[in-house]
């Protein structure tokens, strides 16, 4: 655990995470058609839901990474709250709920 720290702590490392939680999210909304009422009524629907399910969980835990490591950065160095990745992560937990309970086949 306090490797993992000590690599959070790294200022490169959090705003890689971030970068890459932004572009990961950018990409969930691309694919989020593919989950939609167009999405899940053709044959292949249960492969569709798989792909957009493995996005938005690589995107909760890149979003997850990201806020843990500027959180950490924030209390050690006193930087800036991580308002974008506490952001990136509140919206996927907020789609994943929304897909769990069917509401972008709606």
């Amino acid at each position: 655990m306090k490797n993992l720290k000590k690599i959070f702590l790294e200022k490169k490392i959090g705003s890689m995470l971030t970068i890459l939680s932004s572009l990961s999210f950018f990409l969930m909304c691309m694919i989020l058609p593919l989950v939609g009422p167009a999405g899940s009524s053709v044959a292949h629907s249960s492969k569709n839901n798989i792909i957009f399910l493995n996005v938005l969980l690589i995107t909760l835990i890149l979003s997850l990474s990201a806020y843990l490591s500027k959180n950490i950065q924030s209390k050690k160095f006193g930087f800036p709250k991580p308002r974008l990745s506490l952001f990136l992560m509140i919206f996927s937990i907020f789609f994943l709920i929304i897909f769990f309970f069917g509401g972008f086949s709606i």
